[in-house]
């Protein structure tokens, strides 16, 4: 038969192997196992490391096993073995044995605890052999500047720099060097699409003053001709066939109104000139009427003639009268054709003068965007690779401390990066802030940023 007595610490775990043996040497060898750790003997820990205590929270492994020489069989104590939690009193529950305090004990400390309070409340000879290991350890916290800040388990031999890397790691930088990378690249881009933007909307200021001063070309400006390049000289040709294009079908528009109007006063002449042939033709049957009328006074002539005469000059004076109406017309229509042409004229200035207005607001708007992409790239290839290596010096002096339960009491020490984790502890990592990695730059670097 084997028998198993493990006493565990923190990070080893002492397991003493007993192989087939009679009844007086296990009893001896269970006899002789306080002597042994307490002699030291081949099982003694380092002094250097540390004996785990345990405190609420963790869960032990335990098992209970009883050596019957008269059967020659190991006899375990089914009801007291498996896994039990520390509450958070410290205190620790098994049947039989009943309720009490584990605190701050080791795992050996409670093993012998457990045999001789089940020696005593069963009635034994000799005390059963108990072993107790940490099944699981209660969680560790990691708090600061790391990715994941939160609880989580306990690993044996856990430093404080691989707490870290559980959590996460550290926080990324707030300056990245590839950030600043990118912000330039794509920064620089951005400049190039802008630039082609401002050569469009020089072209197109050229073109309107050029229109506004009704000229027939356009002149550009010196701007345009020194950067003259592929896309300054497409940028022209398309303004310079706007131009051409507006201003004929401008023309074409006032030529078809002036056609219009000569028309007008073509017809107008020749109404004046009818109105003065009725006018003639008038006064002749004026002239007949009266002739009329004196020889039928003298009866020398009948009255149907005199009739006749009278209607003949009312049909003349209403003909007079309709080349009066069509007169008026006409006029009237030159009118609305010379105030449609004023109309026209005045409309064009104005939306030639809005499109100006536009054209110059959107000009200085892309002129600053120009410019501060610019400061941006002087800022990410001048100001950011300065604070990135201030930065990484800084985190070469990450500070990292641990609020640990002693005695009672909750205190914060300071650790290295390689300093021990116990379970329950709260790892607290900690680093200069940006305004205090800019404030550590030489002033010329602080002025590039303002």
């Amino acid at each position: 038969m084997e028998c198993f007595v493990r006493y565990l610490t923190l990070p080893n775990r002492l397991l003493l192997k007993c192989a087939r043996a009679s009844g007086r040497a296990l009893a001896l060898l269970v006899a002789a196992l306080p002597l042994i750790l307490a002699t030291g003997g081949d099982l003694q820990v380092s002094a250097s490391e540390f004996e785990y205590r345990v405190a609420a929270q963790d869960r032990l492994k335990i098992k209970v096993s009883e050596w019957r020489p008269n059967s020659r069989e190991l006899f375990e104590w089914s009801a007291l073995s498996g896994e039990f939690a520390v509450s958070s009193t410290g205190m620790l529950s098994l049947p039989v044995v009943g309720t009490f305090s584990v605190d701050g004990k080791a795992p050996a400390e409670i093993a012998a605890l457990i045999s001789e309070r089940l020696k005593g409340t069963a009635g034994l000879v000799n005390a059963p052999a108990a072993a107790v290991e940490i099944a699981q350890y209660r969680p560790i916290y990691v708090v600061g500047t790391v990715e994941k800040p939160g609880e989580y388990a306990f690993r044996p031999t856990m430093t404080a720099l691989q707490a870290v890397a559980i959590a996460g790691g550290f926080q990324r930088a707030e300056l990245a060097l590839g950030r600043f990378e990118r912000e330039t690249i794509v920064a620089e881009g951005e400049i190039n699409v802008q630039q082609t933007q401002l050569l469009a909307l020089q072209v197109r200021r050229d073109r309107l003053l050029a229109e506004i001063r009704k000229a027939e070309a356009i002149t550009f400006s010196d701007d345009i001709r020194r950067s003259l390049n592929d896309d300054a000289a497409q940028a022209m040709r398309e303004e310079s066939a706007l131009f051409a294009s507006r201003r004929k079908a401008a023309r074409s528009q006032g030529d078809l109104l002036r056609q219009m109007r000569s028309l007008l006063e073509e017809e107008l002449r020749t109404l004046d000139a009818k109105a003065v042939t009725q006018q003639r033709q008038q006064d002749l049957i004026r002239r007949e009427l009266n002739n009329i009328n004196s020889l039928v006074s003298k009866g020398l002539a009948v009255s149907p003639r005199q009739l006749a005469v009278e209607q003949n000059l009312a049909q003349s004076e209403s003909q007079a009268l309709d080349l009066m109406l069509a007169t008026a017309r006409a006029k009237q229509e030159i009118s609305r054709i010379d105030r449609t042409l004023s109309d026209l004229e005045n409309q064009r200035e104005i939306d030639i003068g809005r499109e100006l207005r536009e054209t110059q607001l959107s000009l200085k708007q892309t002129d600053d965007r120009i410019m501060a992409l610019r400061a941006l790239i002087q800022e990410s290839t001048t100001l950011a690779p300065r604070l990135q290596n201030q930065q990484e010096k800084q985190l070469a002096r990450m500070r990292f401390s641990v609020q640990r339960r002693q005695g009672g009491t909750i205190n914060e020490i300071a650790i290295e990066e390689t300093s021990p984790i116990l379970p329950g502890d709260v790892v607290r990592v900690e680093r200069a802030s940006l305004k205090s990695i800019i404030s550590s730059l030489p002033p010329t670097a602080a002025g590039a940023q303002n």
